[in-house]
């Protein structure tokens, strides 16, 4: 079943190949950062890209993080005479499982294809939070999972001002304070920074939200050449587009004024950055 499978996706691959003119190499893409951050938007703006199609948080990984490194470990789903070979199954096989899904039922046919979802890099993704309190034990993030059965998946982290994320947070009435959302904020973002620093560098980009919406030719650029792009025109044209016209997203996910919206740089309480964290120094938000 195994061979089966991967003489399967050698066989998507070569047709992806051939319909970009034999150029055009295939692999994942997830798109990653804090809630609030502008994913679901740069979801969009890829996806104006004809090589290039992302579902919108479609959790596979999740389901499969609970399955590989929690379920597997209960005696009453696995015997723990099987577990390791279990485990060492699942990490040898499930990448390939994933793409067939993503080709077979979802029916993706671009060469670069994935999902954008914050929580792939929220580090109690399965031990779960009430507003910023994790419950202990941590779970972990799912962004090591995701490596190890995708080696070739790129990931490119969308990060935007913690002050402007944790307002946006107390907005949706997801969190009950500012303070929390801020450290919501550096506990998505830390463990992404923390991510990218164990993986090739040619497999991370990080962009900020300020550049998405202000700067679409340098945004345009960068992705493009990230992404092996011979053309990367579609995503500069996209956002010039959404400038003039944007496009409204649906209630809760985002909102179009929250989104296009940029505050000053100076907007904010500056002592809300302690909380954030040596990231808020990292990503440009606060004197290192």
């Amino acid at each position: 079943m195994a061979a089966s499978g991967s003489r399967h996706l050698r066989c998507v691959s070569s047709e992806l190949a051939e319909s970009s003119g034999g150029q055009m190499e295939s692999f994942p893409l997830f798109i990653v950062g804090s809630p609030r951050s502008g994913t679901t938007f740069l979801r969009s703006v890829l996806n104006a890209h004809p090589l290039i199609q992302l579902t919108n948080e479609c959790r596979v990984f999740a389901l499969l993080k609970d399955t590989v490194d929690a379920g597997s470990h209960r005696p009453d789903l696995l015997s723990p005479a099987c577990r390791d070979r279990f485990g060492r199954f699942s990490r040898r096989t499930l990448g390939a499982w994933v793409e067939r899904f993503y080709r077979e039922e979802l029916e993706i046919k671009a060469p670069i294809w994935g999902d954008k979802h914050p929580s792939y890099a929220d580090p109690t993704v399965l031990s779960g939070r009430t507003g910023s309190i994790e419950r202990l034990p941590l779970s972990g993030s799912c962004l090591r999972l995701i490596h190890e059965l995708l080696p070739q998946a790129r990931f490119i982290h969308i990060h935007r001002d913690p002050r402007h994320v944790a307002n946006s947070l107390v907005h949706k009435h997801w969190i009950g304070s500012v303070e929390e959302g801020i450290r919501v904020w550096e506990q998505y973002v830390g463990e992404i920074i923390d991510f990218f620093e164990e993986i090739p560098a040619d497999l991370a980009l990080t962009v900020s939200y300020r550049t998405v919406i202000e700067d679409p030719d340098a945004t345009a650029a960068s992705i493009g050449r990230f992404l092996s792009l011979a053309d990367a025109s579609p995503i500069s044209d996209f956002l010039m587009s959404q400038r003039r016209a944007p496009t409204p997203f649906s209630d809760p996910v985002t909102d179009i004024a929250d989104l296009y919206v940029v505050p000053g740089e100076s907007t904010g309480d500056d002592t809300l950055l302690d909380l954030a964290g040596t990231a808020a120094a990292q990503l440009g938000y606060a004197a290192a």
